[in-house]
């Protein structure tokens, strides 16, 4: 759902023609699995940051926004299959590896 809302505000994503539009109707209809169906496996990661902790840190936008200064890398909803739990992976598991 966040694609069709982040992806036209990232100026350096390089996207398939009229995807975002594509997606975008889709949610409006309520279609969210066919709107998936859409995205290319390849694509979620230039957006969100997923998978397992090693994987997570392993993201080489997260260590590239530090890199540039960011003030803040938000790792959002959904952290995990509960958020306590999710939330202790990425202070435990996610983080230390990074350099700030």
């Amino acid at each position: 759902m966040c694609l069709a809302v982040v992806a036209g505000l990232d100026p350096i994503a390089h996207l398939p023609p009229d995807l975002v539009s594509r997606v975008k109707v889709l949610v409006d209809d309520d279609r969210h699995t066919e709107a998936g169906r859409l995205i290319p496996g390849d694509v979620p990661d230039l957006f969100a940051f997923s998978g397992t902790p090693d994987q997570g840190a392993a993201q080489p936008q997260a260590q590239a926004l530090i890199d540039a200064g960011a003030a803040r890398v938000e790792f959002g909803a959904p952290r995990g299959l509960t958020d306590g739990r999710g939330v202790h992976l990425l202070g435990t598991a996610v983080l230390p590896q990074l350099r700030w």
